[in-house]
């Protein structure tokens, strides 16, 4: 993803700037001012993307829906739902017609389906992540202005800073964990945000005492699997609150725990909803479902009723950290392998997904799509789907990134197909390992 311009960045700031007394006091208004709240961005929106993104417009007509059929939050489900396939056989037609290339930020969402999707916003619109990232880490402590965030993550973030201030800093998720402890000692940074995985790593490398001299205030994870007794023992290894954080490229952040681990919705900026997998219709709040997901801010590529495929209830219980909006409840994602290679070490769903990331930033390679599968410990098969401007020498140049990045002489191959198996529920399983 690329960095802002300057005027992207002083727009953005200025946005963050007004919008923040009025943001943070949502976390802890009435649910009725919030649903108000929710009804005239959703309006917007949905007006906006079929007027502008011809996706909408052909699926809404086809299910005979006009904007002016959204009069209340409850309308919604008369809208037809999106599935990542259909924004990507959509093509450009998933986007606002009249952007200009040089005013976009685009980001990849691959994630647990192993299909790669552009994810692309109006630069100089995104003061909502900005806003958005400042809630999680409030909700642990004082986030001020001087304090730095560290994350590991695949690509940096469009700022580095608010011209100075909240200094974020990256760390790519493919280091070795004895340079990840060296660079966090560096920094002395107030926030942490990685993977579980990482994040066990970490602890390991550094034992309980060097864990504790970081002086972390707190650690947000995201994106893979971890129970509250794991994230517990993390927080007493590394003596601050552990809290887990559920989040998409599409979606941005969706929830994430208080102190008292409650999975609460971020609901001005994400509206969440919950349906039965197979028709489709809502549940009610307490019964498992799908989540389905309209980020209420994304003009340039809506993402309107999204079928994310994780499954979660809804939970209107009240929560004694005085916030008000609902959360998600027996949250799960879906469930990825891991590869255990001949010298033991142990390749994480995480790591193995961001491996995937080098081969699209660091090689350049066009997949549509990929799996892939651990056959025995030292032998990885790729199976792409190759898009228009893939090379005839990125099989083997995916082979050898993928090889220096295990740092194992591994037996990888490339296969190149025209499409991937499925699972018997319709998903692709990007990550799987027949090694017992």
């Amino acid at each position: 993803m690329r960095s802002f311009t300057t005027r992207e960045l002083a727009l953005n700031t200025a946005r963050i700037a007004a919008s923040y007394p009025a943001f943070a006091a949502r976390s802890y208004a009435p649910r009725g001012a919030v649903r108000a709240y929710q009804l005239a961005l959703l309006q917007r929106l949905v007006t906006r993307a079929y007027e502008r993104v011809p996706i909408y417009t052909e699926k809404y007509r086809a299910a005979g829906v006009h904007p002016r059929d959204l009069r209340a939050l409850d309308d919604l489900p008369r809208f037809p739902a999106v599935t990542k396939r259909e924004l990507l056989d959509a093509g450009d037609g998933a986007l606002a017609r009249g952007l200009s290339p040089s005013e976009l930020l685009v980001s990849k969402s691959s994630g647990s389906t192993g299909v790669v999707l552009d994810v692309v916003h109006r630069a100089s619109d995104v003061a909502i992540q900005g806003l958005a990232m400042n809630r999680l880490l409030s909700m642990y402590g004082a986030y001020l202005p001087w304090h730095r965030l560290v994350y590991v993550y695949t690509s940096e973030y469009p700022a580095r800073s608010l011209w100075g201030l909240y200094p974020m800093t990256l760390v790519p998720t493919l280091w070795p964990v004895e340079r990840l402890a060296a660079r966090l000692r560096e920094l002395g940074p107030e926030w942490l945000a990685c993977y579980p995985s990482h994040l066990r790593a970490l602890a390991d490398e550094l034992g309980p005492r060097g864990a504790r001299a970081l002086g972390l205030r707190a650690i947000s994870v995201s994106s893979e699997q971890s129970s509250q007794a794991e994230r517990g023992a993390l927080a007493r290894a590394f003596g601050c609150g552990v809290y887990d954080e559920y989040s998409t490229e599409e979606l941005t952040r969706v929830a994430a725990q208080c102190p008292r681990g409650t999975y609460h919705l971020f609901e001005d900026v994400t509206l969440v909803e919950i349906i039965d997998p197979e028709s489709g219709a809502p549940v009610p709040a307490g019964t498992r479902g799908e989540v389905v997901g309209t980020y209420l801010h994304n003009h340039a590529m809506p993402f309107i009723r999204y079928r994310q495929g994780d499954l979660a209830r809804l939970d209107e219980t009240p929560c004694a950290c005085g916030r008000t909006s609902r959360a998600l409840g027996e949250l799960a994602g879906r469930k990825l392998d891991r590869f255990l290679l001949p010298s033991g070490r142990v390749l994480t769903s995480g790591w193995l997904l961001d491996a995937t990331y080098s081969f699209l930033f660091d090689v350049g390679a066009d997949l549509r799509a990929f799996t892939l599968t651990q056959e025995t410990r030292a032998r990885i098969v790729i199976r792409v789907v190759p898009g228009r401007r893939f090379g005839p020498r990125t099989a083997s140049e995916i082979e050898r990134r993928f090889r220096e990045l295990a740092g194992e002489p591994l037996d990888v191959v490339v296969e190149l197909v025209d499409k991937l198996p499925r699972a018997a529920g319709g998903k692709l399983s990007p990550v799987v390992s027949w090694v017992v």
